[in-house]
């Protein structure tokens, strides 16, 4: 609740929408009476030789700590003043107070200026009357083909082959170094990895495919220009490779075995009609996101407004994070730039979506997270009392919030605008 104050002299100038400079003035009754508590509470914790404490005198307090005194009265002074200020003008800052131009006398008025960003006042004239497309979704059948094959990759056995290894096999092998570097152990390491898959340099790989299961060689090898040990590249050593196994990837059939052992499908049918409603909801979702990005494109060029220097700063740090402590400082800058039209349309596109659901009444209530949380819940097979606590605890009710309004703003804002399918 506001409060009126009586005794400030406090006038209101707007240097930008989102900023406001206050200029205060505190009464010289006011600065005397501060500076007489700030003395007093001194008095009460000096110690000096002759005098008990608390019962120092007045002007061998003032003699001693007299600029103390009034540094500690001026910042006192100008904190009170400025949250009556902020009150009686029913302001909310949302960044730190920058006080300058302070002028202050123990025997007369304190002024002093502080400037400060305010929440922005979002108007939206215009939230309809747009045209705009989103194309047509389909599923293709080369793209459920492709979901098959890569769960048939997944659900691969490595069957062992009397042969060369070939890319995309697996191998098992020993390698050791004959001329190992100073402070470097040469003894035999077993390695197991797929051929073609950058698990090992290109020299180490070649030799491999030279070989016949159970047979080794030595082999001259070179480290390439970029290998993670910067004392390696462009260097060569010798090593001794034998090779213990290859292995090549037997894919299951596609039937309907194979449909019943990834899921709870009674046939591959059923497999590939699940796998075609989820992209098909998937595609859905990448359009929807990006025809309710062209529609805050479209309001926030009808209704231009800046935002807070402040707010965009802070929305960069946590875009980026806290640097690493040996990061160059040059390039965390550049990264900072980089991120900043990202964190001011991010702002924009909060503060547009806040608005519409505050003016159109769309927030979500309790009644209806919970009822979105026994839906999570039942798709779940959990008890809904079990959900609700899991996200209460991860912060994500909040989240469930915040995305049923913007379901609804969205839904309210494609109802103002002409949108038209078009052939994918």
């Amino acid at each position: 609740m506001s409060q009126t104050t009586t005794n400030l002299q406090i006038s209101v100038e707007e240097p930008k929408a989102w900023s406001r400079k206050l200029v205060i003035t505190v009464p010289a009754s006011r600065v005397k009476s501060e500076r007489a508590k700030v003395t007093k509470q001194l008095a009460k914790r000096v110690k000096m030789p002759g005098f008990r404490k608390g019962k120092v005198p007045t002007d061998r307090i003032e003699a001693r700590y007299g600029p103390d005194i009034d540094r500690q009265t001026q910042q006192q002074a100008i904190d009170a003043a400025f949250r009556e200020a902020i009150n009686e003008k029913d302001l909310d800052p949302i960044s730190e107070p920058r006080v300058a131009n302070v002028s202050y006398d123990r025997d007369s008025e304190l002024t002093f200026e502080v400037l400060f960003d305010i929440r922005p006042e979002v108007t939206l004239a215009r939230l309809g009357g747009f045209r705009l497309s989103r194309p047509e979704v389909s599923v293709a059948e080369a793209e459920i083909e492709e979901r098959l094959a890569a769960l048939q990759q997944q659900q691969a056995l490595w069957k062992p082959v009397e042969r060369r290894a070939e890319s995309g096999e697996m191998v098992e092998v020993e390698i050791t170094p004959l001329e190992a570097a100073e402070g470097e152990a040469s003894e035999a390491r077993q390695y197991k990895f797929v051929l073609g898959e950058g698990q090992a340099i290109p020299g180490v790989e070649a030799s491999i495919m030279t070989l016949e299961p159970g047979s080794g060689g030595e082999f001259d090898v070179g480290f390439p220009d970029d290998f993670p040990d910067e004392s390696k590249r462009d260097t060569s050593q010798r090593l001794r490779i034998d090779l213990q196994q290859v292995m090549e990837k037997e894919l299951p059939a596609l039937d309907d075995v194979f449909a019943k052992s990834v899921g709870d499908f009674d046939s591959l049918a059923a497999l590939e009609e699940a796998l075609s409603e989820d992209l098909l909801r998937y595609k859905e979702q990448e359009v929807e996101l990006q025809l309710n990005h062209k529609i805050i494109e479209q309001i926030l060029e009808a209704n231009p407004f800046e935002v807070p220097e402040s707010m965009v700063d802070r929305y960069v740090e946590a875009l980026i994070g806290p640097p690493p402590e040996d990061a160059d400082p040059g390039l965390v800058d550049q990264a900072r730039e980089e991120a900043r039209p990202t964190a001011e349309w991010g702002i924009k596109r909060s503060l547009v979506l806040q608005r519409i659901a505050t003016d159109q009444g769309f927030e979500a209530s309790k009644e209806d997270v919970q009822e979105r949380v026994q839906d999570i819940a039942k798709r779940a097979g959990r008890p809904a009392g079990e959900i609700r606590s899991r996200l209460a605890k991860s912060g994500e009710l909040g989240e469930i919030e915040r995305r049923i309004t913007e379901e609804r703003v969205f839904e309210f804002l494609k109802e103002q605008s002409e949108i038209e399918v078009v052939g994918s």
